[in-house]
């Protein structure tokens, strides 16, 4: 599983203050669904500087964060940061996935990281091989071919350097499906504050357009075994 995902400097420095609303909401839905128990081992898919799997330690106290992530600085300040959030903490490169035990995490996470993946199914096949017998994976994506917004932001993307990749929400149900595992699907956010800074490189074109981006596109996808 190869991707581009963000490098530049100042970009990580404001990616994780505009996550911070889709990493609550993420969070908030992964605890209304249940666990049978609180996760010991999760995982998070695009960990970047780990400020997602930092969020996720302070709820559940789990003994193993694993972070799958292809910038190098991003996996040392990630390691930094989390290195006292759990006993054990080990932060990997995306051709480093066979490092993680087949059927041993509880939870594995991803937000907002599907448009960097060149092939979903790969990336699926790797969840349900990692997955344990009760553990469930939620997967957050507002980037995807079903939002009217994405042509345009994939333009700005790949004008900056960035490699992106177009897939359907449909798609990643279905490889999910070939690989054993039950999808489901659901708006990521159903109220609440829309805050956006129309001065920037991803703008909205009107307000509805906004509200749709945060409350109708940016959907949350759950994976669990049968």
């Amino acid at each position: 599983m190869r991707s581009s995902f963000f490098h530049d400097p100042t970009e990580d420095d404001e990616l994780e203050p505009r996550n911070e609303v889709f990493w609550s909401a993420l969070i908030d839905r992964i605890r209304t669904d249940g666990f049978a128990r609180p996760p010991r081992r999760v995982l998070d898919i695009g960990c970047h500087r780990g400020g997602l799997l930092a969020r996720i330690a302070e709820h559940w106290k789990p003994d193993e964060l694993v972070g799958v992530e292809p910038i190098e600085s991003a996996r040392t300040r990630a390691r930094l940061r989390l290195q006292t959030a759990a006993p054990t903490v080990l932060l990997l490169g995306v051709d480093e996935w066979r490092r993680v035990p087949h059927s041993s995490i509880d939870l594995v996470v991803s937000h907002e990281v599907l448009f960097l993946v060149p092939d979903i199914g790969e990336l699926v096949v790797q969840v349900a091989r990692v997955l344990a017998p009760q553990g469930r994976a939620y997967i957050a994506a507002g980037c995807h071919a079903e939002n009217p917004v994405w042509p345009a932001w994939r333009e700005r993307l790949e004008d900056m350097g960035h490699q992106t990749f177009t897939h359907s929400p449909m798609d990643l149900m279905a490889s999910a499906g070939r690989s054993g595992l039950i999808p489901s699907v659901r708006p990521l956010r159903e109220g609440g504050w829309a805050t956006h800074d129309p001065v920037g490189d991803f703008a909205f074109p009107t307000v509805q357009a906004l509200l749709d981006h945060q409350f109708k596109h940016k959907l949350l996808f759950r994976l669990v075994r049968p």
